[in-house]
């Protein structure tokens, strides 16, 4: 197939789900018409499950549906692994499931199980592959069952031999020019943090804010931070997902830390709904798709399509690359009204050659201020984008 695949995270509605199901009705074994009421399970697996999807313009091509509420037992269960026929042989389904057991872990899941039908040999092995194995049958169903591993944040933190989990292109350029596009919707109050790592960007904002709280997922990376910035900042070590905050903050910052989250247009609405105070504002950055720097690594064959995320992103926790459109399509779905968007900086070019580059007199100030402006005018070329928010129904 040439179309470039996409792949989401609880964005098909009951209606997209049911007719998704209904495509691949025949291809369940038995078919799914012949066991539940398609509408009924569809709505169903929009409300209560976690729903990985692919798709392929505005079709949704797969799913994997995985319900994650037993937090007694800590057991999820795979409701339902989907794949339109022509899209078979892609590997979406391989893609979605490992995309379900990264969620169903993040969730605090600790075993994940699924239903097939026992003469279905092609999904066994699929399963088997991908880590499952037999637990019981029960003619005409087999039950397979798959241990996880919790995500390591710790790890997903550090640098790798072929990538940096963070660049001095970050620190040096990116940082700066995000408080420069930042600055003019600050306003006196307090700070949220979502996603402070070592305190970097965090230790710029404290000539702007004197309450700034940070909640960050990596216990290292907060004990680094709090070596840094001691008692001026209040650090919070937990999961977005999880965490119990005090009050409203006036400032949300969310900074390259969406495109990492399992879920985000569920923290996305927990900001929305517990975390942003009336008047507040949300600063939601994200590396871009679009930019330049990876649609010639397109053309150059390193990465399939613009939205890709490459293994080493994926070591680094990446979950999906956002653009314009579907970063807003997001804030949306949170209930969120986007105020402003744009990007920061024209950026042709990767971290890794922009690292060295800064180390000679090839780059001026000048050269920065360029790219800077550049990026106001064409913001879908931007090394990242920019949206800012306030809070909505």
């Amino acid at each position: 197939m040439s179309v470039a695949i996409e792949y989401r995270t609880n964005t098909a509605s009951a209606s997209e789900i049911a007719e998704h199901l209904r495509q691949c009705d025949a291809d369940f074994v038995p078919p799914l018409s012949g066991r539940v009421a398609i509408d009924e399970y569809a709505k169903r697996i929009a409300e209560r499950s976690i729903r990985l999807e692919a798709w392929a313009g505005s079709a949704l091509i797969g799913l994997v549906a995985v319900y994650t509420n037993d937090l007694v037992t800590r057991i999820a269960f795979i409701t339902s692994v989907s794949v339109r026929r022509e899209w078979m042989g892609e590997g979406l389904a391989g893609q979605l499931l490992r995309q379900s057991l990264e969620a169903a872990a993040a969730r605090g899941m600790q075993r994940i199980r699924l239903e097939v039908g026992s003469e279905n040999e092609p999904a066994i092995r699929l399963y088997e592959a991908s880590g499952f194995a037999a637990m019981k049958e029960n003619s005409p169903f087999l039950t397979m069952e798959l241990t996880l591993k919790d995500r390591d944040y710790d790890t997903e933190a550090k640098d790798k031999a072929e990538s940096k989990y963070a660049y001095n292109f970050d620190f040096d350029v990116m940082h700066p020019f995000m408080i420069r596009s930042f600055q003019p919707f600050f306003k006196k109050g307090s700070l949220l943090e979502l996603g402070s790592f070592k305190g970097d960007f965090t230790r710029r904002f404290l000539s702007f804010f004197d309450d700034i709280t940070c909640v960050e997922a990596s216990g290292e990376a907060v004990a680094e931070a709090k070596k840094r910035l001691g008692d001026r900042v209040t650090f919070v070590n937990a999961l977005f997902e999880e965490v119990k905050l005090p009050k409203r903050y006036d400032h949300v910052m969310l900074t390259h830390v969406l495109e990492h989250l399992d879920n985000p247009v569920l923290v996305l609405r927990r900001i929305n709904k517990e975390w942003l105070a009336d008047g507040g504002r949300l600063f939601l950055v994200c590396p871009n798709a679009n930019a330049p720097s990876r649609q010639i690594a397109v053309k150059m064959g390193l990465i399939p399509h613009n939205a890709a995320v490459t293994p080493a992103e994926r070591d680094h926790g990446h979950r999906m690359t956002y653009s314009l459109d579907t970063l807003e399509r997001d804030a949306r779905a949170a209930g969120l009204r986007v105020v402003h968007r744009s990007g920061i900086f024209f950026k042709a070019l990767a971290n890794f050659q922009w690292d060295r580059l800064l180390q000679t007199d090839i780059i001026s100030k000048e050269y920065l201020e360029g790219c800077y402006q550049l990026g106001q005018q064409y913001p879908d070329l931007c090394s990242s984008i920019f949206l800012m928010c306030e809070r909505g129904d």
